[in-house]
């Protein structure tokens, strides 16, 4: 069972999970947030597709953390809007009060999903967590099919963007937590699961969405700083199945990152700890990791 760490920033309670090493440990830490509209639990999928499980075995410690507003840090009813950038600070305290109270004693790397991925960006960009990043199905090349005409007028225009944030996000989403359906239908390898028990488990673990974070993660060019900001090496893991930009385009955006590292997964969709791909992605993450110890 993992323990359950807890802290108080501006008089919210945030909380996560950490997950101790089974085997010698690396004394490596991974932080790690899932895609928009699943839960932490997407990292301790099922048996035998559990990232935790893998990699704690490997000798890592693993904390996985709801996104702010989401599962084990819901907000109360009238908490006002508040921007991905806000949240990452959020986040960072959090990080470095379970590190001050020596909860967390070694390298963080950064682990993000999707979503999950950006909101690493904007933690690392002004505020260097983590030792290295590792970025699932994530990039800063944004979703430019899944933008209206007005929207793309924002592309690559980051102030006017973050101006105009809460004004597109709840013209697109209606709402500031939204949520798309139950979860993958299956009939696409691209947000479904290997088997159907598999993209049942996807379904059991969708939850709402911060629709402000999913706007800015859609909108190429929208965390450019952060991104430029970035300067320790990559790990990045597609599915051949994925969204977004081709992957190798993927880490072409991080000019001042020292070194980059690209996987891809065979017979693989977006969420790729629903495929037996897992096993590939963990070992190759624990070869590329091992390496800044």
């Amino acid at each position: 069972m993992p323990q359950i760490l807890t802290t108080k920033i501006d008089a919210l309670t945030f909380r996560a999970r950490l997950f101790a090493p089974i085997s010698q440990p690396k004394n490596i830490t991974l932080f790690c947030l899932s895609g928009g509209g699943l839960t932490q639990d997407y990292f301790n999928f099922a048996p035998e597709f559990s990232f935790t499980d893998r990699m704690t075995r490997l000798g890592y410690a693993v904390i996985t953390m709801d996104h702010m507003g989401i599962g084990d840090n819901a907000l109360p009813d009238n908490y006002p809007f508040h921007t991905p950038r806000q949240a990452a600070h959020k986040l960072v305290q959090a990080l470095k009060a379970w590190q001050n109270d020596g909860l967390i004693t070694h390298p963080v790397i950064g682990i993000g999903h999707s979503m999950g991925g950006m909101m690493i960006m904007l933690m690392q960009g002004p505020y260097k967590p983590f030792t290295g990043l590792g970025l699932f199905g994530s990039n800063a090349g944004g979703l430019d099919w899944g933008l209206s005409e007005e929207e793309k007028t924002y592309i690559n225009q980051e102030a006017a963007f973050e101006r105009d944030l809460e004004t597109l996000s709840l013209a697109k989403f209606k709402t500031p937590f939204s949520r798309s359906g139950g979860g993958p239908s299956g009939s696409s390898i691209v947000f479904g699961g290997q088997t159907p028990a598999l993209t049942q488990r996807l379904r059991d673990i969708s939850c709402k969405m911060n629709s402000a974070a999913a706007m800015m993660s859609m909108t190429r060019g929208s965390f450019q700083t952060e991104v430029n900001a970035i300067n320790v090496p990559l790990f990045f893991a597609f599915g051949d199945h994925d969204i977004g930009i081709a992957p190798e385009d993927a880490p072409k955006a991080f000019i001042n990152a020292p070194s980059k590292e690209l996987i891809i997964l065979k017979d693989t969709g977006h969420n790729h700890f629903a495929f037996s791909s897992i096993q590939s992605l963990c070992e190759k993450l624990d070869h590329w990791a091992s390496k800044l110890a």
